[in-house]
């Protein structure tokens, strides 16, 4: 009868049972990739996730066939399937008719081996539109694949571990969504069942194969009978333990799932950007006449929104942080679509940039997509960052002269004056502005606290304030009118018996009055023709003099809806005074003044000028370098992570024989050095032998191991009468060692490298202590 350690070694897989092991691994990579559902939409991911898990499993099956076995020639097939296979599955956007792969198709593949992982945490779902995003089921579901079916062709009874690179696919697929699960009890239940079915069967056909050499008696067919009856229980047997299962987790599901994206940070602060607002008399005062953008598509009451404010801190009114609770400046990249959860109509837009600059997007309503055109297109899209809970969108690359897009997005209705009465405001966390005038507080308390409901307290202030005078404060304006919305500015519109300023001043009066009535409130700032839209495809130009500012409030069931305290651009409440006419004086004719001579600039300051900006540069280009080089050195890590985790557990071996209590258990513990690393090189070694028959064996294939000398030595020590000598016992491990040096001398360079990756002599061990 042979062996069974011999048999496992000499006798592979038959190819049914190998085609049952990936068929296993497929099925539960499938569940895996499934559960990036939510987080990326549509089909991509599936391509990307199925196609990795096939390339996967057939890395494993080549690297596991006897030519190709070892964990080094795994590592090297599954980066040689990362490059030539990534660019079609991971970046298809950047190939050649999404096959063919390009040098920025792999730049792309390798910069999103280290970086997209935080990408899709920070990026608005559905990210399927992202350039990289995709890179994360293809490498998850590649490595997976590969190291499952490895384990699953090479372990015998330890068959369980090979389950545990896809139940971390899995984890990894769920730990990188969103709160919304794919069918979590659906694939749960597939998963525990695949895995629960696939491991007693392994057990079965193991313990089939250990009695393969058993007499066979004309019972053949009875037995062959019994076996499918046990097959059927077990089979209805895991079947019913799972439903119950499946029913049993429906009413603890939990109902607000943890996922990663909670607490990692966006990557755009908005907080640290400049506010649009503050530069709001400049629009109208270089601008004026100007065509900043073309406008084709908007509906009759829309409002083209460039950027939404709600933090005050008595100097401007800004954009929120994330850490705020209202969040408006935490901005997330998106794809080719977004997820709109809100209620109006449907409008499509394009706009055509002419004269307006800068990193906000004007859109509408709220965004389901947006596209780019012209030669920055794919530039744009790639910093297209956008915020759903203010519907306010940036392009990180800025948009100038000559680029367009078309937007398609979801309008809310501006509600009635009756669906405003029946409505009540929405406790909505905004931040607290840090100063408000004092004249504007007592303003408020008296004319906003004297209506019945908070709507009439808000429509009361708002007509007072409609009935100030309007003013920019330019060269044409007969009342003049500061620029700014700081905490002196707003004080001194108080000061006067008539308000005087335009939609800066109004807007940011009326959302500070708002707060002192505990009704929350936000500033908006947007571009809108006087007399409104037309409504239709027909284009209108959007000049400086369209820049205007709203506030919007929130209501129950109706959302965000805006109020207007700008009073009208031609009221003007306030008669100017005379201006006093001067004396006339005689002329006298002053003499010339003297030429000033330039300035000089030393040479020292143009240096230090120029040497700055040259920094500028070198930093700017070694960024790159940087992402690149982290990228190869991941690889790398890739690649010599089996080498660091294999030579660690056999060092740890070698130092638990080595310092062993027991003499004897030390000479022992050397002679199985000797044997182990023969059994790593390759050699077959036979088990259930004479320590003289595997000397044998052993010296004949590495003479210089002088394994017959050391399998003497240790014979005497070890049943020889007493203990022996400790300082004999430290020689012979040196003889150990030298014999190890000796073995891989005489060893090729392949045998070599494999043989550091071999985890051959701890099966071989764990069979020799399950045969005692």
């Amino acid at each position: 009868m042979t062996d069974p350690s011999m048999r496992d070694r000499l006798l592979p897989r038959t190819p049914r049972q190998a085609a049952v092991d990936c068929a296993a691994v497929l099925i539960v990579m499938l569940a895996a990739t499934l559960s990036f559902g939510p987080v990326f939409g549509g089909t991509a991911y599936l391509v990307a996730g199925l196609g990795a898990a096939v390339l996967g499993i057939a890395v494993g099956v080549a690297t596991s066939l006897r030519p190709l076995r070892g964990w080094l020639l795994t590592a090297a097939g599954i980066v040689l399937a990362l490059v030539l296979f990534g660019p079609a599955l991971a970046v298809p956007r950047s190939t050649i008719a999404g096959v063919i792969p390009t040098l920025d198709a792999w730049r792309e593949l390798l910069l999103g081996v280290v970086y997209s992982w935080k990408g899709l945490l920070t990026a608005e779902p559905p990210a399927e539109g992202f350039p990289s995003l995709l890179v994360v089921p293809f490498l998850t579901m590649l490595l997976c694949s590969s190291v499952a079916t490895v384990l699953a062709l090479r372990l015998r009874r330890g068959a369980p571990f090979a389950m545990l690179p896809g139940v971390v696919a899995l984890v990894v697929g769920i730990t990188f969504g969103t709160k919304i699960a794919f069918w979590p009890v659906v694939l749960g239940v597939v998963v525990a069942g695949v895995i629960v079915a696939w491991c007693a069967w392994r057990r079965a056909s193991w313990r089939t194969g250990l009695n393969d050499e058993v007499e066979v008696t004309n019972d053949s067919r009875h037995r062959g009978r019994a076996r499918r009856d046990r097959t059927r229980g077990a089979v209805a047997m895991i079947a019913g333990s799972l439903l119950v299962a499946g029913l049993v987790s429906i009413p603890i599901e939990p109902q607000d799932r943890a996922v990663l994206r909670d607490v990692v940070e966006p990557p755009v602060e908005l907080a640290e950007y400049p506010s649009p607002l503050a530069g709001y008399r400049n629009w109208l005062k270089s601008f004026e006449d100007e065509t900043l953008l073309t406008v084709s598509g908007m509906p009759e009451e829309g409002r083209l929104r460039l950027a939404t404010f709600d933090h005050y801190d008595g100097t401007v009114y800004a954009v929120a942080g994330s850490q705020q609770s209202s969040g408006s400046g935490s901005f997330a990249r998106i794809g080719d679509e977004v997820v709109v959860q809100q209620s109006g109509d449907p409008a499509t837009v394009r706009v055509e940039v002419q004269d307006y600059s800068g990193i906000w997007v004007p859109d509408v309503g709220f965004m389901q997509s947006l596209r780019f055109e012209g030669p920055r297109a794919d530039d744009l899209q790639g910093s297209l960052h956008y915020n759903g809970q203010t519907g306010t969108a940036i392009a990180l690359d800025g948009l100038g002269a000559g680029d367009a897009y078309e937007l398609d997005a979801i309008v809310p209705a501006q509600p009635s004056p009756d669906e405003l009465e029946r409505a009540t405001v929405t406790d909505v966390q905004v931040p607290e502005p840090a100063i408000v005038p004092d004249l504007l507080q007592a303003w408020v308390v008296q004319h906003g606290v004297n209506g019945r409901t908070q709507l009439e307290n808000i429509q009361a202030m708002q007509r007072l304030m409609q009935a100030g005078s309007f003013s920019h404060g330019l060269e044409d304006d007969t009342i003049p009118s500061l620029a700014g919305h700081g905490a002196s500015r707003v004080q001194s519109m108080f000061e006067q018996e008539v308000l005087v300023g335009d939609d800066e001043q109004y807007a940011v009066a009326f959302a500070l009055a708002l707060s002192r009535i505990n009704v929350p409130s936000r500033v908006v700032m947007g571009l809108y023709p006087d007399d409104g839209f037309p409504g239709g495809d027909q284009p209108v130009e959007l000049t400086g003099g369209d820049m205007h500012a709203w506030v919007e409030v929130p209501f129950e069931g109706l959302g965000w809806v805006r109020f207007d305290a700008t009073p009208p651009e031609d009221q003007d409440n306030i008669q100017p005074e005379p201006e006093p006419q001067p004396e006339p004086k005689p002329q006298v004719l002053q003499p010339p003044q003297p030429p000033e001579e330039p300035a000089e600039m030393s040479p020292d300051t143009v240096a230090e000028e120029g040497q700055e900006e040259d920094e500028e540069l070198e930093d700017t280009s070694w960024t790159g370098w940087l992402w690149v080089a982290a990228g190869v050195l991941l690889l790398l890590l890739l690649l010599l992570l089996p080498f660091l985790v294999v030579g660690a557990l056999k060092a740890a071996r070698r130092k638990r024989r080595r310092r062993a209590e027991r003499e004897s258990d030390r000479l022992a513990g050397g002679w199985h050095e000797v044997v182990d690393e023969a059994v790593d090189l390759g050699l077959p070694v036979p088990a259930g032998v004479t320590r003289r028959e595997v000397a044998a064996v052993v010296e004949g294939r590495y003479p210089r191991s002088r394994a017959t000398e050391i399998g003497e030595f240790v014979d005497e020590g070890v049943f020889g009468p007493g203990e022996p000598d400790r300082g004999e016992v430290d020689a012979f491990w040196l003889d150990v060692e030298r014999s190890l040096k000796g073995m891989r001398s005489e060893a090729s360079a392949r045998s070599r490298v494999l043989g550091r990756l071999s985890l051959r002599s701890f099966a071989r061990r764990r069979r020799e202590r399950r045969r005692r």
